[in-house]
């Protein structure tokens, strides 16, 4: 590990901003979670929440987006080909998120996916710009949907 890149880690306002959201949920819900931002500016994902009574651990990798001028959503989001090789490799338990919601009034904007690798694996990839397309129409929405199914749904206890 560089050790200057560790002494300033670069953390992007939005994942600024996201980090603290998801940290404001968890106090506010009583969860015993930890979340962990990487601290090499070029990870393949940007946190790690950690239940820390039986250390189940969930990746998140998170793109603030912006829209093109009139569009209210897109058939697609994606993801380079070299970060879905990593997730498939290394991060099992992963969501994407692409939030919009900067932009907008309206919190529905904000769409996530957990990977599967038999469903990604069936994604389109064009290979001209390196990049994995994901269908909008199977992502799921909402900051406090994405909390539920990632934190709410794990016992805070030993796991089944």
């Amino acid at each position: 590990m560089n050790k200057t890149e560790n002494e300033n880690p670069i953390i992007l306002d939005s994942e600024k901003i996201f980090a603290l959201a998801i940290n404001n949920y968890l106090n506010n819900n009583g969860a015993n979670w930890k979340i962990i931002k990487s601290e090499f500016k070029y990870c393949y994902l940007d946190f790690v929440l950690i239940n820390l009574n039986n250390l189940y651990s969930v990746y998140l990798e998170f793109k603030e987006r912006s829209y093109a001028c009139g569009y209210k959503s897109y058939e697609t989001y994606f993801i380079s080909l070299r970060k879905y090789q990593a997730i498939k490799k290394y991060y099992k338990n992963c969501y994407i998120v692409w939030d919009f919601t900067h932009n907008t009034a309206n919190d529905n904007q904000f769409y996530y996916i957990k990977f599967d690798e038999k469903l990604f694996d069936t994604f389109e990839k064009d290979i001209d710009k390196s990049r994995l397309l994901i269908p909008s129409n199977l992502c799921k929405t909402g900051f406090v949907n994405l909390m539920t199914e990632m934190i709410d749904a794990v016992p805070n206890r030993n796991l089944i």
